[in-house]
């Protein structure tokens, strides 16, 4: 069975997908506070949380790839 929502569809290999989806949720919270207690704007917030999210995202798609290969 694979995960299936759009961002985190990986093979179930190592849970990589779930784990990635919470990781995104608190990257997320971290900057939408930030929006909410003014120190960034709410742009800056999604772009910051968008570049993060390619930053581990790409790499945890690559390991479930790998792994699911073996």
């Amino acid at each position: 069975m694979n995960e299936t929502d759009a961002i985190h569809a990986m093979s179930p290999a190592l849970g990589i997908g779930a784990n990635t989806a919470l990781r995104d949720a608190h990257v997320l919270r971290g900057e939408l506070l930030a929006v909410a207690w003014g120190g960034k704007e709410l742009l800056d917030g999604i772009g910051a949380y968008e570049q993060a999210m390619r930053d581990y995202g790409y790499k945890a798609l690559r390991t479930s790839a790998a792994v699911g290969q073996k």
